[in-house]
């Protein structure tokens, strides 16, 4: 066999070693070609400013204070056994749908997840920590510039919540921020910071300078909270105000402690896909990505189905506010407006979502209450009201009525005597605020604003600081001034509080003692029906201790002697004072808080000055009603021992 020459087989060699070289070329750089090829500018500019959210965490499982729910990928309730696609007319559609089958799917067709959004309990939270297990928390981003308004360009990072439990609930919930910047391109918005940012809320949305200072940033990254429950977005840790046409008002907390998580971005295409097949088919779906409810408890159409998705620029102009409306955590005179206005709204949502799944149940409960009404004022004379003489017997309606008459005929003297109110107001709230500042209590009550008896704790020593010794000292200053008036006397201000003066002491050891035993019996629950049973016995104490110059322990005494028998009068007699003389002023508070555009602050103290007028009457009506009682306790035969009188209707 003839053998191949020695240069035959070096140049043999040389070309083997060349084909490795370039074998070993293309394996290495082909990848990191087509790895610089897949991060385009849209990609990069995605994670440059990928948003970090600041989740309210929980305290435990279930619990409605904390955030349940964070922002996950879309794709997690497609293709599930669990979910079905349904039409306007209720007929399924396809179970287990896929972005492909939701793709071309029309307005009136929604998905139905397992449960009831208006009775959805743990359920929603359960499902969802289920079917989230190991999901990425995701920011859908949108790079996209809007026709006809060159130079600017809007980057956009979209949140999908399986669930949104606020005074609205709803099935899905879809949430974006918007990041503005002066460029055409991407390329050119790599080159420079942004200009401004929107955060939705609701359904409108909250601007901030990119380096005024508003906006949380780490590193190039906003910070993001959103509001327990409804993730309606905002800039800061607080309690606020939002509101909305579909969705009405409400309180969004963002208070922490909170769950920091850095979003990985998904970059979405400018426009909807032209195929099922694409990624992001979805995006191509119209419908509604929840139940269809009444009201505002409907689930939300997608992305693609918002205003800004096509005009980021427009909405930006005609939507975005400067500023939100912070709920004042601190009170001033009587119950803050602003705290009654959160638990009115979330007290009303949960009549309206219960009259949703029953409304007869709702409106015979209503009906109930009215015709209660009526039977109680039909339990009672009204006419005749004589004012005169002021110690005198009367029925729950004549108490009323003369009150009234009485209040009218010495008006100048009993404003005088509600005028308390002011400086006790003004002191409390400079003594909350120094005590929070020297000790820090403001910020552990910030961290510990979930534990309830913090909250007790705060609200009684501060918030209801000047409602409770204003009430008692007006009170008292009231029934002192009956007292001259009765002895034909014509005292003013001054004098009432002059002549309450030495029995100041004895009110404070009486009402302290009240509170301590109350407030002790209604911490262990099931002890508040007899702290009430004790309140309507020590009902009209500061009257036995003004009117009769009595001791702490004889007031005390005094007011279960002449209350023994006629519990259910007192009851309901007192009951309709008080309460509707507490509530006045923070519904005028929300009147105001609708009909003008002042602020928190400002409505605050609009509300409790209406007691500085209403306190007047509860002093003069509560008096009148201890003559009556010890008119009819002095003409009670005595009782064996052991008996007790029978309770006796309001006349």
């Amino acid at each position: 066999m003839d053998s191949w020459p020695a240069s035959h087989n070096h140049s043999g060699r040389s070309r083997l070693r060349i084909a490795l070289i370039c074998v070993i070329v293309v394996c290495f750089a082909v990848p990191a070609w087509a790895s610089a090829a897949a991060t385009t500018p849209e990609q990069q500019l995605a994670e440059r400013y990928a948003p970090i959210v600041a989740l309210k965490e929980q305290s435990a499982p279930c619990d409605s204070k904390g955030e349940p729910y964070r922002p996950v990928p879309a794709d997690v309730v497609l293709g599930r056994a669990d979910v079905k696609l349904v039409d306007a007319k209720g007929q399924l559609i396809a179970q287990a749908p896929t972005a492909s089958v939701l793709f071309g799917r029309g307005e009136d067709d929604y998905l139905d997840f397992p449960g009831s959004p208006l009775n959805a309990g743990c359920s929603y939270e359960k499902w969802a920590d289920s079917i989230t297990a190991g999901a990425t928390t995701t920011s859908y981003a949108h790079v996209v510039a809007e026709a006809g308004k060159p130079g600017k360009l809007a980057l956009q990072y979209w949140f999908y919540y399986v669930f949104n439990d606020f005074n609205n609930k709803h099935e899905s919930d879809w949430e974006m921020i918007q990041l503005m910047f002066d460029a055409n391109t991407a390329s050119e918005a790599l080159a420079r910071a942004p200009v401004e940012v929107g955060f939705s809320q609701h359904s409108g949305a909250e601007r901030a300078a990119w380096d005024g200072g508003k906006l949380e940033k780490q590193g190039t990254h906003p910070v993001v909270y959103p509001g327990a429950g409804s993730h309606a977005n905002y800039y800061s840790p607080a309690v606020w105000l939002g509101h909305s046409a579909q969705e009405g008002f409400g309180c969004d907390d963002t208070r922490g402690p909170w769950q920091r998580l850095q979003t990985a971005p998904v970059l979405l295409p400018v426009s909807p896909p032209a195929s099922s097949a694409a990624p992001f088919a979805w995006l191509g779906y119209d419908g509604h990505w929840g139940q269809k409810a009444r009201g505002p408890n409907t689930g939300p159409t997608g992305p693609n189905m918002k205003t800004q998705w096509t005009q980021p620029v427009t909405w930006a102009q005609d939507e975005w506010r400067d500023s939100s409306s912070q709920v004042p955590l601190t009170k001033t005179m009587g119950a803050s407006a602003t705290s009654f206005f959160c638990a009115a709204v979330a007290g009303g949502s949960r009549v309206y979502l219960r009259f949703l799944r029953t409304p007869w149940f709702v409106l015979g409960v209503l009906a109930a209450i009215g015709l209660f009404a009526v039977w109680l004022s039909r339990r009672t004379r009204w006419r005749p009201a004589p004012a005169m003489p002021v110690d005198q017997r009367r029925s729950g309606g004549e108490i009323f009525n003369a009150a009234r008459a009485l209040y009218r005929r010495y008006l100048p003297l009993f404003l005088g005597i509600g005028v308390v109110f002011v400086p006790l107001s003004a002191l409390a709230a400079a003594v909350q605020r120094v005590f929070f500042s020297v000790t820090g209590l403001g910020t552990f009550v910030e961290v510990a604003s979930s534990d309830k008896f913090v909250q007790a704790a705060v609200a009684l020593l501060f918030g209801q600081f000047s409602t409770i010794v204003g009430t008692v000292l007006v009170t008292a200053a009231a029934a002192k001034a009956l007292d001259h008036i009765d002895g034909s006397e014509h005292p003013d201000a001054l004098a009432a509080y002059r002549g309450v003066a030495p029995q100041v002491g004895s009110l404070a050891w009486a009402w302290t003692r009240i509170i301590a035993v109350a407030g002790l019996l209604s911490l262990t629950v099931v002890g508040i029906p007899f702290a009430i049973f004790y309140l309507v016995r020590k009902a009209v104490v500061t009257q036995a201790c003004v009117i009769e110059e009595s001791h702490a322990t004889s007031a005390l005494r005094r007011s279960t002697e002449v209350v023994r028998g006629r519990m259910v009068r007192v009851l309901a007699i007192t009951a309709l004072i008080n309460v509707t003389a507490f509530l006045l002023g923070p519904i005028v508070g929300v009147l105001v808080l609708f009909l003008t555009s002042s602020s928190l602050a400002v409505i605050n103290v609009v509300s409790s000055l209406v007691y500085v007028i209403v306190m007047p009457y509860v002093g003069i009506a509560l008096a009148l009603l201890f003559y009556d009682l010890r008119g009819r306790e002095a003409e009670r035969p005595a009782l064996a021992p052991g008996v007790t009188a029978a309770p006796q209707a309001l006349s």
